[in-house]
């Protein structure tokens, strides 16, 4: 099995950056944290630790063990990966973990990203932006070598992990081909035809864009196959809420197209999963009463695939 290799890079980074550097490094810990996490739970709570096979697969599909490389430079990052079926679930599951992490900083669509943080030594207060982790990105697979290439940190030579090969070309370019299409969101694109590497219950998370591109349809693995459908449907809101707080909170803004195309891959993503487990009909009349009561039912028609 050729490896695969996704290539990641957040939205609005350099905007961030721009304006407050602080608040862009935050964005990056928020994630080395996920990642921490995952890689602490994997020491102390296997999945091989559950007696129970569905406890077990939730409990697989939070960690990071599929991940053979994990190399952020910036605000990019190549993960790379030989197990593309755990791959999948775990790689949605980090993004779906990153935006949670943070997503009660989204409550207040009059101040987005504001948190006051309260030193619990001294009482002093300090306003920090918790700015939403989000990506755009390309997966590919491909002939990939993985070495050590000589850097300089703080004057001293340091071997740096690298990595050079088709799937990492071809994961960039499938990102700059978005950028230049104007794919805006966090969206995830690989070639037609890319399915095919995975099982039956991940394939159909794929999405065809255009002939020769793909969407993988991430957020759909917020919710699991095999449970109580109506129970799981209600989890939608875990990422809808979010969401739409950072929508109202973008309007007039030129980052605005990044956030309505979110609520359209949310509920895409829904109604896929939806569909896998038989209950779309009623899916789609909840999509249709939360945009009526969070956007506008006007909406409905434009947001809502048929």
């Amino acid at each position: 099995m050729p490896p695969i290799v996704a290539y990641l890079d957040v939205l609005g980074f350099s905007s961030y950056t721009e304006k407050d550097l602080y608040g862009a490094q935050l964005l990056l810990r928020h994630q080395e944290f996920i990642l921490q996490t995952a890689l602490q739970d994997g020491q102390s709570h296997p999945a091989s630790s559950y007696t129970d096979p569905g406890l077990a697969a939730v409990a697989e599909a939070h960690l990071v063990d599929s991940f053979k490389h994990f190399l952020p430079f910036s605000d990019s990052i190549f993960i790379v990966s030989e197990s593309p079926d755990k791959f999948a679930r775990q790689l949605s599951n980090f993004l779906i973990s990153c935006l949670r992490l943070v997503d009660r900083a989204y409550d207040n669509p009059a101040k987005p990203e504001e948190v006051e943080i309260t030193n619990i030594t001294t009482g002093e207060k300090r306003v920090e932006k918790w700015y939403p982790p989000l990506w755009r990105g390309g997966i590919a697979t491909g002939e990939l070598a993985a070495f050590k290439a000589m850097g300089i940190e703080n004057g001293k030579p340091v071997p740096i992990p690298n990595l050079a090969g088709m799937a990492v070309v071809k994961a960039a370019k499938l990102e700059e081909w978005a950028k230049k299409e104007k794919c805006r969101g966090p969206r995830l694109f690989c070639e037609a035809g890319f399915e095919k590497l995975f099982g039956e219950d991940i394939k159909p998370y794929f999405q065809p864009v255009k002939d020769s591109v793909s969407e993988f349809l991430w957020p759909a693995f917020l919710f699991q196959c095999g449970n109580n459908p109506q129970m799981d449907m209600q989890h939608f809101h875990d990422l809808w809420r979010p969401a739409v707080c950072l929508w109202k909170s973008k309007r007039g803004q030129p980052v605005f197209e990044h956030y309505d195309e979110f609520l359209k891959l949310l509920i895409r993503s829904f109604l896929r999963w939806a569909e896998v487990v038989g209950c779309k009909p009623e899916a789609r009349k909840y999509v249709e009463l939360w945009i009526t009561a969070d956007l506008s039912k006007e909406l409905i028609e434009s947001y809502l695939p048929y």
